[in-house]
């Protein structure tokens, strides 16, 4: 694969799923997932440690490449004087750990949803089991969503309230002319806000696909929506702008198909 296929800082803004991702293999962090699965045997701990080390050599040389763009000396950087904190910065290290906390709470719901529903799932999966000895007809493509539905929600359970914690760690820097210039919509706390609503649009679309196909579990799914619905209007309020963010690849490439649909 050419270099020059790779896009740039597409992994920055996406929602960490790999496996289903278009542009796995024009991702810096995808080529080196696709290079670890393509293996015949795994990792050993010497080569694994090995791979950390090279990616953090990486990420080091890109940071004193932007901090060089930005007119800084890398070298310099430890004689600098440390900011004093002041009233903002506590007020959003109190509002990243709210944030946080909140993300955290539907994370312990979604599991404890799964947990106290195995029998529930047992049950559903004996009477697949029943309908497939009988020959009776089964609905595979309504399968298909309801697998779907439940790897989209466990996928994205803990993930969203830290993709909410990084966006708010952001607000900091969002009016800062000297950085975004004309683009204040393209500051990190936007397009990481950009992609937790995503992620919680998904995950509230999902939840609604399990409670269509079990609605004796509705009163269950409806808190666990609630939860995603509060969350949801917490960061619209706190980024409103979000929908204006560009991500790499994601919204500037043609719309495609997502491949390992059904893993």
């Amino acid at each position: 694969m050419s270099k020059n296929k790779i896009i740039p800082a597409v992994h920055n803004y996406c929602d960490r799923w790999c496996e289903r991702c278009v542009f796995v293999d024009r991702c810096a962090v995808g080529v080196e997932e696709l290079k670890r699965w393509n293996r015949e045997t795994p990792m050993t701990e010497e080569e694994m440690w090995g791979a950390v080390g090279e990616s953090f050599k990486e990420s080091l040389k890109m940071l004193d490449d932007m901090l060089r763009q930005a007119g800084i000396d890398p070298d310099d950087i430890l004689d600098m004087p440390q900011p004093e904190p002041d009233e903002k910065n506590m007020e959003l290290e109190k509002r990243e750990e709210e944030m946080f906390e909140k993300g955290m709470a539907y994370f312990k719901l979604t599991e404890a949803f799964f947990e106290q529903n195995v029998a529930f799932f047992e049950e559903k999966g004996v009477e697949m089991q029943r309908l497939a000895e009988m020959n009776m007809p089964i609905d595979l493509d309504r399968l298909g969503y309801i697998q779907d539905a439940v790897e989209i929600i466990r996928q994205y359970a803990a993930f969203i309230g830290v993709k909410a914690q990084r966006a708010i760690s952001g607000l900091e820097d969002a009016d800062d002319a000297e950085i975004w210039g004309d683009k204040p919509h393209q500051s990190d706390g936007n397009g990481s806000a950009k992609v937790c609503i995503l992620c919680i649009d998904q995950s509230m679309a999902s939840w609604e696909t399990l409670r269509k196909a079990w609605p004796e579990k509705t009163d269950e799914i409806l808190d666990l929506l609630l939860t995603l619905s509060r969350l949801r209007k917490e960061m619209i309020n706190l980024f409103p702008n979000w929908q204006k963010f560009v991500r790499p690849g994601f919204d500037t490439e043609p719309a495609q198909i997502r491949r390992f649909e059904w893993n």
